[in-house]
C-alpha cells in the first residue's frame, strides 16, 4: 500500500504544480478553440480541488480505507479529464491514468471501512463551513487593506468578486501586489484555502462508527461459555451491557471490548478453548484494523503472555492483584495483633457484620446508597465502569451484601461480594463506607469477609487489583514498562498509587501481574484517552 499512497500524493502534488506553472502558448491557443474562456479557468479551479483531494486522501490509501479507494478513483479519472481540458498536459494526465490502473489492479486490499453510510449532512456542512471561512477571510482581508498594497481601494461588492475570482483563479489584472505585506496576505489566501479543504475532506475518512449493540442470545452465550471456560474475577464483567462480543466462527470462543477515540479496548483475555485464544485474537486485530480501530487488551493474565507475542503485541505491566491465602488466615499469632485489636475494640462498642442474601431488601438497599453517596463525596471518588461495578440498584440487589452495622442498626460500611471463576476464589466489587465511620471499620469488614469464606471452604480471596505498583524481586521488564512505571510513580500524589498498595498489602499473601497487551508504544497514549471515555459515566 506504500507504493498506491506514493503515487496518490505524487499525483495529487503534480496537479497543485500544474495549476501554479504557467501553461503552453500553443496549447491554450488551441483549446480556446474548442472550449470558452471560463471552462479552462473553472478545469484549473478543479485540477486544483482535485489535487488538494488526491494528497488529503494519500494518508487514507496508505491506511487501506475502502472508501477513500472509491473517492480517489473517481477523482483520478476526473484528474485525466481535467488535465487535458486545462492545458493538454499529457504528461500529468498519463500520471493520473498510472494512479486509476493501481488503485484497479489492488482493489482487493482496500478492506478498512469508514462510516458505513457517509453523513452527507456532515461533509455537507464541513464543505460550508470551510468555504464560508475561506469566503471571510479573503472578503475582509481585500475590504481592510490599504490602498498602497495593491495600488486599488476595494469595495465591499470588489472585495467579494475579487474574492470568488481567486478562487476559481481566474486572472485579475488588478490584483498585483506592491508591498511585501500585499504578497503575504495571497499566501496566506492560499493557506486558508488547503487548510479549509483539508478540514472539509476529513468528514468523509472518519473511523466506522461503534456501536454499543448486542442481541440477547449473544449475551447469553457469553455467559455460557464464562461458566464453562472463565478464569478470573473480571470475567464477571464480560456479559454486562456496557459491553460488545466478538466471537469466533466456532463459537466456542469470545472477548468483550468497547470502543472509545476509535480505539478498542478488550476486557482481559478471551475465553474459551486455550486452543482458541490465538485464533480469537488474531480474527478481532483483523476486525479492529478493518474498521480502523486501534486495539489493546486491558488487565490480561499472566497465562497467555506467549500467544500475545507471537500475534504481534506487547507487554506493559499495569499492576498486580492482591491475593489472600484463605487457608493461613487467622486472627491469632502476633502479625495479626493490630486487626484482633480493632475488631475486639468495634465489637465492644456494638458494632457488627450482617451478611444479607439476594435479593437485597429495599430498605437494606436505600442504607448502603446513603453510604455510597458519602463515599463519593470524597475528594477523588467517583463511579466507574467497564472493569468494575458501580452502585446501581439492580446489581446490587443481585448480589451478597457484607455489611457493618452500629448498635442501632445503621449501615456505616458495606462490601458487596462477586463470584469468581477462578477455581477456589472469593472476591468482591464496591467497597464503601460512610465519612463518620469509626477508624478501622474497613479492616473489621474485610476481617470478617475473610473469616466468612475460608469457613465456606474458598480457598482464596482476591482484593482486587493495585496499579503501577513497581515489579516483583526477579520480575522481566523491558525498558517502556519501566520508563511508564517511573512516570507514573512521580505522579504519585495526584493518583495515589502507592497507597492502595499499601492498603492491600496489609493483608495480601501474594501478588498476581496483570499487564495492557498493545501493538505500538503510540498506542499507549490512545489506551488511556479511551480508557478514559470508556470507564467514566460522564462519557457513557
Amino acid at each position: 500500500m506504500v507504493g498506491v499512497a506514493l503515487v496518490t500524493l505524487g499525483s495529487g502534488l503534480l496537479n497543485l504544480y500544474s495549476v501554479i506553472g504557467p501553461s503552453l502558448p500553443e496549447r491554450s491557443r488551441l483549446l480556446r478553440k474548442f472550449f470558452p474562456l471560463e471552462f479552462l479557468r473553472l478545469s484549473r479551479f478543479f485540477t486544483l480541488l482535485i489535487g488538494f483531494a488526491l494528497v488529503i486522501s494519500s494518508l487514507n490509501i496508505y491506511k487501506r480505507k475502502k472508501r477513500a479507494w472509491q473517492i480517489v478513483l473517481g477523482l483520478g479519472c476526473l484528474s485525466v479529464l481535467f488535465h487535458l481540458t486545462k492545458g493538454l498536459d499529457y504528461g500529468e494526465a498519463l500520471l493520473s491514468a498510472v494512479l486509476v490502473g493501481t488503485l484497479l489492479a489492488g482493489r482487493r486490499h482496500f478492506t478498512v471501512k469508514s462510516r458505513s453510510i457517509p453523513d452527507l449532512g456532515s461533509v455537507a456542512s464541513h464543505i460550508a463551513i470551510a468555504l464560508l471561512v475561506v469566503l471571510v477571510y479573503g472578503v475582509l482581508g481585500f475590504w481592510l487593506l490599504d490602498p498602497r498594497e495593491f495600488g486599488v481601494r476595494f469595495t465591499l461588492a470588489g472585495s467579494i468578486h475579487r474574492t470568488l475570482r481567486f478562487l476559481l483563479l481566474a486572472a485579475d489584472p488588478e490584483i498585483v501586489p506592491h508591498t511585501r505585506y500585499a504578497r503575504w496576505f495571497l499566501d496566506s489566501l492560499y493557506v486558508v484555502t488547503i487548510a479549509s479543504c483539508v478540514y472539509a475532506g476529513v468528514a468523509l475518512f472518519r473511523p466506522a462508527v461503534y456501536l454499543l449493540a448486542t442481541l440477547p442470545q449473544e449475551r447469553t452465550l457469553a455467559a455460557e461459555i464464562v461458566s464453562r471456560y472463565g478464569r478470573c474475577a473480571l470475567d464477571y464483567f464480560k456479559f454486562w451491557q456496557d459491553k460488545s462480543f466478538f466471537f469466533t466462527s466456532s463459537q466456542k470462543c469470545f472477548l468483550a471490548y468497547r470502543v472509545g477515540a476509535d480505539f478498542a479496548v478488550v476486557l482481559a483475555d478471551p475465553v474459551g478453548p486455550e486452543d482458541e485464544i490465538e485464533t480469537t485474537i488474531l480474527e478481532f486485530k483483523e476486525f479492529c484494523e478493518e474498521n480502523d480501530w486501534g486495539l489493546a487488551f486491558y488487565q490480561t493474565l499472566p497465562d497467555f503472555l506467549s500467544v500475545y507475542k507471537r500475534v504481534g503485541f506487547k507487554k506493559l505491566k499495569i499492576g498486580d492483584d492482591a491475593i489472600v491465602d484463605l487457608t493461613r488466615f487467622t486472627l491469632q499469632g502476633k502479625a495479626m495483633k493490630k486487626f484482633r485489636h480493632v475488631t475486639n475494640q468495634l465489637e465492644s462498642s456494638g458494632i457488627t457484620m450482617i451478611r444479607y442474601e439476594p435479593p437485597i431488601p429495599d430498605n437494606i438497599l436505600a442504607q448502603a446508597r446513603e453510604v455510597s453517596d458519602e463515599w463519593l463525596q470524597i475528594p477523588g471518588r467517583r463511579e466507574r465502569t467497564f472493569s468494575l461495578g458501580l452502585f446501581e440498584a439492580s446489581y446490587i440487589r443481585s448480589t451478597p451484601l457484607f455489611c457493618a452495622v452500629d448498635p442501632k442498626g445503621s449501615m456505616l460500611a458495606f462490601v458487596n461480594e462477586l463470584p469468581s471463576y477462578y477455581p477456589g476464589e472469593a472476591t468482591a466489587d464496591l467497597m464503601r463506607h460512610r465519612l463518620n465511620s469509626p477508624n478501622g471499620i474497613m479492616d473489621y469488614l474485610f476481617v470478617k469477609i475473610f473469616l466468612h469464606n475460608k469457613e465456606k471452604g474458598f480457598k482464596r480471596f482476591n482484593l482486587g487489583m493495585a496499579p503501577m505498583a513497581g515489579f516483583q524481586e526477579k520480575e522481566e521488564a523491558s525498558a517502556e514498562e519501566k520508563a511508564v512505571h517511573y512516570f507514573f510513580q512521580q505522579l504519585n500524589f495526584l493518583f495515589s498509587f502507592s497507597g492502595l498498595r499499601r492498603y492491600k498489602a496489609k493483608f495480601a499473601t501474594s501478588w498476581e501481574p496483570r499487564y495492557a497487551m498493545y501493538r505500538n508504544v503510540l498506542d499507549l497514549p490512545r489506551l488511556a484517552l479511551a480508557l478514559r471515555k470508556i470507564s467514566e459515566l460522564k462519557n457513557e
